[in-house]
């Protein structure tokens, strides 16, 4: 009985090694195809991040920009008709639409920070001591198949405001 145990067993052991070498060969390159679909995964989120990184960095310098050209149109008052008290358009030191729309297009021009197509829109003083600003341009980010979608980018707008400041 030993005997017949110890042979069956044997031969049990061959046909589960047999069937292991047969299941072995039947998933050779399985692997490399799953390595090289989550490859091909990663590197696909790798680049969406790096284009919304560039869209949020383009952003980031139109809103700088924006906050510059608003700047420039308040630091543009006419000193001495602020200091002096000379009234100009009913009150020393006002800003007007025209006086921070040039003050906005002479800070775009010398800014050495250009982004692609960078518009005013919109340059106003609705109170006459608040410069507004709004510019807009085009974002393209990288690793887009440009030649293959027929766009222009992205258009992101960003507004910048300053004061004039009378504290003593």
């Amino acid at each position: 009985m030993r005997r017949g145990l110890l042979r069956h067993l044997r031969h049990y052991h061959y046909r589960c090694a047999a069937r292991a070498a047969d299941l072995r060969r039947g998933e050779d390159g399985q692997t490399l195809l799953l390595g090289i679909g989550v490859i091909a995964v990663v590197a696909g989120l790798l680049l969406v991040v790096a284009g919304a990184t560039a869209v949020y960095l383009d952003l980031k310098t139109l809103t700088s920009l924006a906050d510059s050209a608003a700047a420039a149109a308040v630091d543009g008052v006419d000193e001495d008709g602020y200091f002096e008290g000379v009234e100009a358009n009913g009150a020393p030191g006002r800003l007007t639409d025209a006086g921070v729309r040039a003050a906005a297009l002479s800070d775009l021009e010398a800014q050495p920070d250009r982004l692609e197509s960078v518009q005013v829109r919109q340059a106003s003083s609705p109170d006459g001591t608040t410069a507004i600003v709004t510019l807009t341009a085009e974002s393209r980010p990288p690793f887009l198949p440009w030649g293959a979608i027929p766009a222009r980018g992205f258009t992101i707008t960003a507004t910048g405001s300053a004061r004039v400041s009378t504290a003593q």
